[in-house]
């Protein structure tokens, strides 16, 4: 038996396996409007995607533009809190999840998730679409100290698996993430969605179209 150009193989989740990002940004567009603020694709894309603070950063830049001093980043919170649930009614795969998943099974890859997210969220989108199956470990930002761009998810997803960092593979759709994972010491692939294909990726080993074009053999030429 030949053996695996890698030990694990580690995905994020947001964007990534599960396209919950189209629908946040849709939700943070909705809010920004109310307010007289047009957001667009790319300043989200930069301050928000994959950053659990981001969200604090938009808000403070809506009330110092807009001098709305008589609301709070509390009442921006309840309000996206509101609009979520309307917007990730139509919350998907992402396009070759489905596909690849059960393929590195059969290959013999351990798999893991490695998330920014806390472990509700993640578990809940995972359970949903029936994948939580496919992942020996779930490392998320509640089981580190210091969330992404900081290595700690990845090499806590590591850990739990035993194995080294330089023998993982990562995919990542955020600019964060790939930071994160390269710190961590592992072999990034981006797969930018179309909220982030206008970050720059160079950091990354390879830069793919998307995971319906990622395939065992792929991987076996990329290690």
């Amino acid at each position: 038996m030949n053996k695996l150009p890698f030990d694990a193989i580690i995905f994020d989740h947001d964007g990534t396996l599960i396209d919950t990002e189209t629908p946040d940004f849709e939700a943070c567009q909705i809010l920004c409007r109310e307010h007289g603020l047009e957001l667009s694709v790319e300043q989200w894309a930069a301050s928000v995607v994959g950053r659990m603070e981001g969200y604090n950063q938009l808000f403070d830049d809506l009330l110092a533009r807009h001098g709305k001093n008589h609301l709070t980043r509390d009442d921006l919170f309840r309000r996206i809190r509101q609009l979520w649930p309307i917007t990730l009614e139509n919350t998907q795969l992402m396009p070759g999840v489905e596909t690849l998943l059960p393929q590195l099974r059969t290959e013999g890859y351990r798999l893991a998730v490695a998330t920014a997210s806390d472990r509700p969220w993640a578990t809940r989108w995972l359970t949903k679409f029936n994948l939580l199956s496919y992942f020996e470990t779930l490392s998320t930002g509640d089981d580190v100290a210091n969330n992404k761009p900081a290595p700690d998810v990845y090499l806590h997803a590591a850990g739990q698996l035993a194995v080294s960092p330089r023998r993982c593979l990562v995919f990542e759709d955020s600019l964060v993430g790939v930071q994160a994972a390269k710190a961590a010491g592992m072999t990034v692939v981006a797969v930018p969605t179309h909220v982030t294909r206008s970050l720059d990726f160079s950091l990354s080993d390879r830069v793919i179209a998307g995971l319906e074009h990622v395939t065992a053999s792929w991987i076996a030429n990329l290690g």
